[in-house]
């Protein structure tokens, strides 16, 4: 049977502490404690220190100090832990700058996970030396590795406790097409056109309409005056003029909760080309207070939120900042889609359809 070892104990140090101050042999003191002589001797030289001590006359005087060596079990057990700090393999980093100033670049810069500057490396074959996992960067980062990243860049680290949620029946019918009658292929993500909406709101009338495409995880991002079915209607058309004669084919359905700026059905289905055109677009709506049925929208509404914080004044973002944060999201590697970015993918299943 293979030996058992253990680190002594802080109760064992002071009996071998209070067993040395009785000159007690070590051979006793191991056998006392339970373990081999050798540890003792070991353990007695990590604690020694210089014992200073009063030397008295016959009439009790303090004729000088004489200076012993002798052992602490505080000493010891500080020499201990410091000596532990130093055990393990080395960092895998070494002097490999180059890696180091890039993730710090890429993740305090750019917004970046230490999950997707990794799958961005190794997808883009970017050729540095140090090749490393993501829990051995997380676990860099905690350590203080990197000269300027710490853990307040990491936006989101760690998962959220999902909650389960008591199911809430509607009091009232859906304002169209509910989801229960949506198409189950839609649910699969493996066909392109299915879209997710919804609604960034700041303090004042002024709001961001987002859509979400299910497979590319495409986001487009507008802004409108205000919270009103009118102007969800109006940059669906602004849309389907951009988009022509693919549009169809780009959008294919739209999946919305039931908020009152969703409520024109038949103005989001209707083509802004007349009545000869008709229907350009299916509307889905969720079931009351389930998010989840618009999951890939309220993911990305929340990266949104990490440029675009709660209280932002929206009216105050130019269309420019607004398309930064759009570019932002469609640029970003992401793990689901094998650390490719919805932009490439997107523009891929575009050329497909000419």
């Amino acid at each position: 049977m293979r030996k058992q070892f253990h680190n002594l104990v802080w109760s064992q140090r002071l009996q071998i502490e209070t067993l040395s101050k009785r000159n007690t042999p070590v051979k006793e003191i191991a056998e006392f404690i339970g373990v081999h002589v050798s540890t003792v001797y070991r353990e007695l030289k990590r604690g020694q220190y210089m014992h200073r001590a009063a030397k008295y006359d016959a009439y009790g005087d303090c004729c000088g100090y004489k200076e012993t060596v002798a052992y602490s079990a505080e000493i010891a057990k500080q020499k201990a832990e410091q000596n532990a700090t130093a055990k393990g393999a080395p960092l895998k980093i070494g002097k490999d700058f180059a890696f180091a100033n890039f993730v710090e670049d890429k993740i305090i810069n750019e917004g970046m996970s230490p999950d997707a500057v990794l799958g961005y490396i190794r997808r883009n074959g970017l050729p540095f030396e140090t090749s490393i996992c993501r829990n051995t960067l997380y676990s860099y980062i905690e350590k203080g590795v990197f000269a300027r990243l710490s853990l307040e860049y990491l936006k989101q680290k760690g998962q959220k406790k999902k909650r389960r949620k008591r199911e809430v029946l509607a009091a009232k019918p859906p304002r169209g097409t509910s989801i229960e009658q949506r198409p189950p292929e839609i649910y699969q993500r493996n066909e392109f056109g299915h879209w997710e909406m919804d609604c960034v709101c700041g303090p004042t009338r002024e709001v961001l309409l987002v859509l979400t495409e299910r497979m590319t995880r495409r986001e487009i991002i507008m802004k409108m005056k205000d919270q009103c079915a009118a102007s969800v209607v109006h940059c669906l058309n602004v849309l389907e003029r951009k988009y022509g004669k693919i549009f169809r084919q780009v959008f294919k359905s739209i999946t919305v909760d039931n908020g009152s700026e969703f409520s024109d059905f038949c103005g989001l289905e209707r083509s802004v080309f007349g009545r000869g055109r008709g229907k350009r677009t299916s509307i889905y709506y969720c079931h009351p207070y389930r998010s989840c049925e618009r999951g890939s929208n309220e993911r990305m509404n929340r990266e949104i939120r990490r440029k675009v914080p709660k209280g932002t004044d929206i009216a105050k973002l130019s269309e420019s900042d607004v398309q930064a944060v759009e570019d932002w999201l469609n640029h970003y590697p992401r793990r689901i889609l094998g650390y490719a970015c919805s932009e490439e993918l997107f523009q891929e299943q575009l050329k497909s359809l000419e």
